[in-house]
């Protein structure tokens, strides 16, 4: 049977070091892309009149700030918006050192995950998020030309999340659609000189 899981972008899962990491207050470039919760974001280079660092979206093979949790709510009702398509506060998990997230894999077609990718490095794919929902579209790039890579790019795989719901083959070299992954941001803000090196 096939995995239920689809492309939701990145969510944090735990901290190797035991300590959940606080999340952090920023605001959303207003010319900059959409937001929505599992992206993952860059700082802009400037802050807002509260002094809160300005973000914006990531592309492939920049070094991550942090990823999207979730967008503040606002106005009397104190309902909170489902994506940012604003000027907007987010609140926003640091991609820290040990910070373990789940992302999805590629779907359909060549290049999925399989388990010979693990201990490799991906960069992301930026998708449009669902303004429905509000969920991120980001998913790990397998197939890039540059993927597997030990001195570039974003993210290193650390293997599948084992749940019941979510099956992966067992046989070295096979993919599997659909499987959710286990990383750690490798070009990271929080990294010294925020090269992941």
């Amino acid at each position: 049977m096939a995995n239920s899981t689809a492309d939701y972008g990145f969510a944090y899962v735990k901290s190797m070091y035991g300590v959940v990491p606080a999340l952090i207050e920023c605001a959303v470039v207003t010319a900059g892309s959409d937001l929505y919760v599992g992206d993952p974001v860059v700082l802009s280079g400037t802050g807002d009149s509260l002094s809160r660092p300005t973000v914006t979206q990531s592309a492939a093979n920049t070094n991550v700030f942090g990823v999207v949790q979730s967008i503040k709510a606002t106005g009397s009702d104190g309902l909170a918006k489902q994506y940012s398509d604003s000027a907007d506060t987010v609140m926003v998990m640091p991609t820290l050192p040990g910070s373990i997230f789940r992302v999805n894999g590629p779907g359909g077609g060549a290049n999925e995950a399989s388990l010979n990718d693990i201990g490799l490095r991906f960069d992301h794919i930026v998708v449009a998020g669902s303004t429905l929902t509000g969920r991120s579209g980001y998913y790990l790039d397998m197939g890039e030309t540059t993927g597997g890579s030990s001195s570039s790019n974003q993210w290193l795989l650390l293997g599948f999340d084992r749940r019941a719901d979510n099956t992966f083959s067992t046989t070295v070299g096979t993919d599997t659609s659909d499987v959710d992954l286990l990383v750690v941001c490798s070009e990271s803000s929080w990294h010294t000189g925020g090269t992941g090196a």
